[in-house]
């Protein structure tokens, strides 16, 4: 109860905070109120931190003097309340178009599966039990945050650390792990706020506005992320608030889009990549604004964003840490290597999600017909150029994942030509997926957008640079047009090819997402986009690699942990974990010598009852009998064996688990 006590008083006092700010729309208010959430929890753990006492008891003290300050803000700022006025006519609006109301009401659906899936699914993504958990449960039992000595990985230490601090507070205020996925679901719900509010500050109206969210909550990386400890949503809320923010609004505005810019800083390095369009946009406020908003930045960035950067600097001597993690899948610029990188993360956003060529077909076949409808009818009433813009715009959906097919092929042909083919014979992606090494997968890390968000992703930011050129347009949206390409050249400049880059992708996709209120011109093509995107993310998020509906494994809310793992297609850990729960007590001390990747944080147990201590290689009898340990688990791989070997001869009993994943060594009686 006293847990329930400390996140509601969070939640108070950043409302109340925002609410004293007294800023002029509600959608202003509610993105200033996730900025000072982010800060409080962040902010929190880091000022107790060096005395060891992020805990249920400290964390309410602190709450409650937030609470307090908070408080006496607002009331002498004269107790405003939301801004409800403009809220109301845009909810009048929105209510007013049955088809926009329906697909508010199936994305509404949506994220209430999407929460459910959050709040019941044991955590099973790899990277998060792998890493993101792992140095949750460490500062945990710790009692503050704090270099992990011997990680099995050094993004566990190394990485920025605010998104993680958001997952933090929250266990260490229930005492649980409940909550793991929350900061990412959250982040989902202000990255929509940040849509609708860019749109219409870009002056569309609330009913396009309101579509141009619901279409992204369909794209395929944005649904699967928000159930996992990851850190992508949370990266993308901040600019896309920052965005939201420096379209319009007063000086205080101004000053809060900076301080998230700051603070996304401390959530994940490629933040920084979308940094020259915020910059633009800040520029076109003038130099006054320009020097707020940069201000901002300054504090939110030393307030809460610097504290990994300054454990890294102290730890290694380099503000970036070691490069674990990172280092491997950089380089330098150069030709056609960064040329060739820049299509290949092109070809990663051609996803075709969880379809498979029937129903391309038939959404293709679709698409012909409605379109030739609607450009019939519109024919009678206007041009031929009217009428073929009418039509395209309908059947643009259906034809999304035909269209799909159609790009990376000449992305294959292209990097073919670079003497780097992605698929055919000796390809990167030649074995996998369909047509070539296309994702046709609901993954939680290797998908993108969906066939619909790979394609008005990439083709509304190519028409408004169009648009550009043959006349004025508001410099604001070629701004943000400027997003998505700006970023993919800045990371294919300084990064190798992997499977992973298109999940990264989230940041300026969110920034270019406002965008798309631009094709919502008349119910007809609201209705094909509703019709299309939402059956396909409803057929993606119900066969999510890790959470799916139907799986011999039950129903994903009926998991157990062991159960879980298996979901994730990792059996061997899932019955290593089994063997590792039955031999070891819920409450003990467990040392551990594992190998990059390994799942580290289900050593915890369920809600972390056992405290994980992390062994070296060398002297591990030593360190396992100085740290008082009974049990220690070894990575079952040759790196890691030569620690069971020493701890045999040292008199432990060393077994192998179950799925030959791991090795348990267990010391003498006495």
């Amino acid at each position: 109860m006293l847990g329930l006590v400390v996140i509601l008083a969070a939640l108070a006092s950043s409302l109340l905070a925002s609410l004293a700010l007294r800023l002029p729309s509600l959608v202003a208010t509610l993105l200033a109120s996730y900025v000072a959430l982010v800060g409080n929890l962040t902010l929190v753990t880091l000022v107790l931190s060096p005395f060891r006492e992020v805990n249920r008891s400290a964390l309410f003290l602190a709450e409650t003097v937030l609470v307090a300050g908070a408080v006496v803000s607002w009331w002498l700022r004269g107790r405003p309340g939301p801004p409800l006025a403009a809220a109301r006519a845009a909810a009048r609006e929105i209510a007013g178009d049955r088809v926009t109301l329906v697909f508010v009401g199936a994305i509404a659906v949506l994220l209430g599966y999407e929460l459910v899936l959050a709040l019941s699914v044991p955590p099973n993504n790899w990277d998060a039990v792998s890493y993101h958990l792992a140095r949750v449960a460490a500062w945990y039992h710790h009692g503050g945050i704090y270099w992990v000595q011997n990680a099995p990985t050094d993004r566990i230490n190394e990485f920025q650390p605010v998104a993680e601090q958001q997952i933090y507070f929250l266990f260490a205020a229930t005492r649980s792990t409940l909550l793991y996925a929350l900061p990412q679901y959250v982040a989902e719900l202000a990255i929509l706020t940040a849509i609708y509010g860019a749109a219409r500050r870009l002056g569309h109206g609330a009913r396009a506005s309101a579509a141009a969210a619901c279409l992204f909550a369909t794209f395929g990386i944005v649904a699967y992320e928000s159930s996992t400890a990851q850190n992508d949503l949370v990266a993308a809320a901040l600019p896309a608030a920052a965005v939201c923010l420096l379209l319009s609004g007063g000086g205080l505005e101004v000053v809060l889009a900076g301080a998230a810019a700051g603070v996304g800083l401390g959530v994940k390095l490629t933040t920084a990549l979308v940094w020259p369009v915020l910059v633009a946009l800040a520029l076109l406020r003038g130099r006054r604004a320009a020097l707020k908003a940069a201000a901002g930045a300054l504090a939110g960035f030393a307030a809460i964003a610097d504290w990994g950067f300054v454990l890294n600097l102290a730890h290694t001597g380099h503000v970036l840490g070691h490069g674990g993690g990172r280092v491997q899948d950089m380089t330098t610029p150069g030709y056609p290597r960064s040329v060739v990188t820049l299509l290949s993360v092109l070809y990663e956003t051609m996803d075709l999600s969880v379809l498979w060529p029937v129903p391309i077909a038939i959404l293709a076949a679709a698409g012909v017909l409605a379109g030739a409808a609607i450009g019939v009818r519109a024919l009678r009433s206007a041009g031929t150029s009217p009428a073929a813009a009418a039509a395209a715009r309908v059947a643009v959906p259906f034809l999304s994942p035909a269209l799909v097919i159609i790009g990376a092929a000449f992305l294959a042909v292209a990097t073919r030509a670079l003497g780097y083919p992605l698929r055919g014979p000796g390809g990167s992606y030649s074995r996998l997926g369909f047509f070539g090494g296309l994702n046709n997968a609901a993954d939680e890390s290797a998908s993108a957008f969906g066939p619909v968000g790979g394609v008005v992703l990439l083709a509304v930011p190519m028409c408004i640079v169009v648009a550009a050129i043959v006349r004025k347009i508001d410099r604001r949206q070629l701004a943000l047009a400027a997003a998505l390409p700006t970023f993919l050249v800045l990371l294919a400049l300084v990064s190798k090819p992997n499977p992973w880059l298109a999940r990264f992708l989230l940041i300026p996709a969110a920034l270019t997402a406002p965008l798309l209120a631009g094709l919502f011109r008349g119910r007809a093509t609201t209705f094909a986009y509703l019709v299309v995107g939402v059956a396909v993310i409803a057929l993606g998020i119900t066969r999510l690699d890790t959470k799916r509906l139907f799986s011999s494994y039950g129903a994903p809310w009926d998991l157990t942990q062991t159960a879980a793992i298996a979901e994730a297609d990792q059996v061997p850990a899932s019955r290593a974990l089994a063997g590792y729960d039955a031999a070891v007590p819920a409450n003990a001390a467990v040392g551990a010598v594992l190998s990059d990747g390994d799942p580290s944080f289900l050593l915890g147990g369920e809600d972390m009852e056992r405290t994980v201590v992390y062994l070296p290689l060398d002297g591990v009898a030593r360190a396992a009998a100085g740290s008082a340990l009974r049990y220690v688990v070894i990575a079952d791989q040759p790196p890691e064996r030569p620690a069971a070997a020493a701890l045999a001869r040292a008199g432990w009993t060393v077994r192998e688990l179950p799925g030959k994943y791991w090795l348990l060594a267990v010391a003498q009686s006495g």
